[in-house]
């Protein structure tokens, strides 16, 4: 929960209900005289050599290294979430994507050389260029408030943008942390910005305001419409990374074992706010009853706070409550408070749902299990949700695992496996249907943060035969030229070129004086 003064920002520990710190507000007057900062410092820092600006990441990353136990603790304050996991799927994920970034930034942004096999462009030379596409905003979330706005910021700065970051107002003191860490390690001042305040005000003025290149926002879809919209007014790109409703399909032939093992932290980690988690689990029939007698007791092991982590706010908890509450006669575990003084859940197990449970986002510890019958069916109900953020496939056949995967409507889908790949920098990010679009991460993720130029290169030195003067010739040449460049094989061209060679004739007269 996040307590506005006037003047000041402050946050609040989930799990324990006390204050953890504060910030100061961002006026959202002030937001047009910090873009302009980041602008005047971006037109320097895109001119920079990449070499300054990878040695800008490994030394961010080394800065990170050196306050990652303190990093953990602050994001561990802020979300409730266990300290292994703030270390984990933050941390750790994030000094393992500067370090990919670092490595793979020249091969990512190079020059493309174009290659010209047209007989009439052969004297040409030209290259595709991925430059600097300015100031980019980030908009960040709360629940993973560190890892996702470090990675992001870092790929933008990489590609020779400055950054203008606004993190949750439920988590300010992660969000302070990425431009604290960027100015140790160097960063020219005002290229990455922290902008504190809430999404309606400062968010939405960040969004609106002329010198942004480009918004990156992760969030619920509700307002990742709004983003777009505002975008969409001014012409403006965005990527959005939205909401998740991850299928997780298991086979009769999945190890039992791993697959539990997996169900358990796909769906129970970060208290379940996470848009890549598992929300729906489908059983092929032989294995349903023993996975859901396995994955209850797993569930009901957990251990409060230790392991499981509090909901982020009494709303959010709220919220989930009241979508058990469409299937209480289902529920096999969990489906209730503990007695803490957190927002807590207890992990929830449901074997079947409810209309809302198989539509509505829960992000929280809840998971749904029910069977299937055949692999058309696990694709079918995998499918049926306006989410497409991930998927993962439980099994020991690795061609079925192919074309299931092939099969279902997702961005990410992983194999005996699952959620992994966000700390793995080299797969891309990003989802579609209702879960957005765009990419971060990987090539493609470094292909958003620029603006792609083609140019050529000609010694002026051979005439243009379509110039003017357009000759009483130069209709019938050009027929012959498509005849002889695009006819169906070698009968059909040279036919071109009988009846159209005194055309031909001027534009080779023309093209080869």
């Amino acid at each position: 929960m996040a307590i506005a003064l006037e003047w000041e920002l402050a946050s609040v520990n989930p799990a324990t209900l006390e204050a953890v710190g504060s910030v100061e507000r961002t006026w959202v007057e002030a937001i047009s005289e910090l873009v302009a900062e980041a602008r005047l410092q971006q037109e320097r820092w895109g001119r920079t050599p990449l070499g300054k600006r990878r040695a800008l990441l490994r030394s961010a990353l080394r800065v990170l290294l050196a306050h990652a136990d303190d990093v953990a603790a602050t994001i561990s304050a802020e979300t409730g979430k266990p300290l292994v996991e703030a270390f984990t799927t933050e941390v750790f994920v994030s000094l393992d994507n500067a370090q990919w970034m670092a490595r793979e930034a020249p091969r990512a942004l190079a020059p493309e050389p174009v290659r010209y096999p047209q007989p009439h462009l052969k004297h040409k030379r030209g290259r595709l260029l991925h430059e600097p596409l300015g100031v980019v905003a980030i908009i960040a979330p709360w629940n993973f408030p560190f890892g996702i706005p470090f990675t992001e910021t870092a790929m933008a700065v990489a590609a020779g943008n400055a950054v203008l970051l606004k993190p949750s107002e439920l988590t300010p003191l992660c969000g302070a942390w990425v431009e604290r860490l960027f100015a140790e390690a160097g960063a020219p001042p005002g290229l990455v910005q922290v902008l504190q305040g809430e999404g309606e005000t400062v968010g939405e003025a960040l969004v609106r305001s002329p010198g942004i290149a480009k918004v990156f926002f992760t969030g619920s879809a509700e307002v990742g419409r709004r983003i777009a919209s505002l975008c969409g007014e001014q012409l403006r790109p965005v990527v959005l990374e939205l909401g998740g409703k991850d299928p997780m399909l298991v086979f009769a032939d999945a190890d039992l074992g791993r697959a539990v093992d997996g169900a358990l932290w796909g769906s129970f980690f970060n208290a379940g706010q996470v848009c890549s988690g598992v929300e729906r689990i489908y059983v092929e029939r032989p294995l349903y009853d023993r996975f859901v007698a396995e994955l209850a007791a797993r569930a009901a092991a957990l251990r409060i706070p230790d392991e499981l982590g509090p909901l982020i706010s009494e709303e959010q908890r709220a919220k989930v409550e009241e979508l058990v509450e469409t299937a209480r006669d289902r529920v096999v575990v969990g489906g209730a408070r503990p007695d803490l003084p957190g927002w807590f859940y207890a992990p929830t197990v449901i074997a079947g749902s409810s209309d809302r449970l198989r539509r509505e986002e829960i992000f929280g510890p809840v998971v749904t299990v029910e069977p299937f019958e055949d692999e058309d069916e696990a694709v079918r109900r995998a499918n049926d949700s306006r989410y497409g953020l991930g998927a993962s496939v439980w099994t020991r056949d690795a061609a079925r695992a192919r074309r299931v995967a092939s099969r279902l409507e997702a961005g990410t889908v992983w194999t005996n496996d699952v959620a992994y790949s966000y700390g793995t920098c080299q797969a891309s990010w990003g989802g579609m249907k209702e879960s957005g679009f765009g990419r971060t991460h990987s090539r493609y993720g470094f292909l958003e943060c620029t603006q792609l130029k083609f140019v050529d290169a000609d010694r002026g030195r051979v005439p243009v035969p379509w110039w003017f003067p357009y000759g009483p010739d130069s209709l019938d040449g050009f027929r012959g030229v498509v005849g002889v460049f695009y006819g169906d094989g070698i009968r059909a061209r040279a036919s071109a070129a009988r009846r159209h060679r005194r055309g031909l004739a001027h534009i080779v007269k023309r093209y080869l004086p």
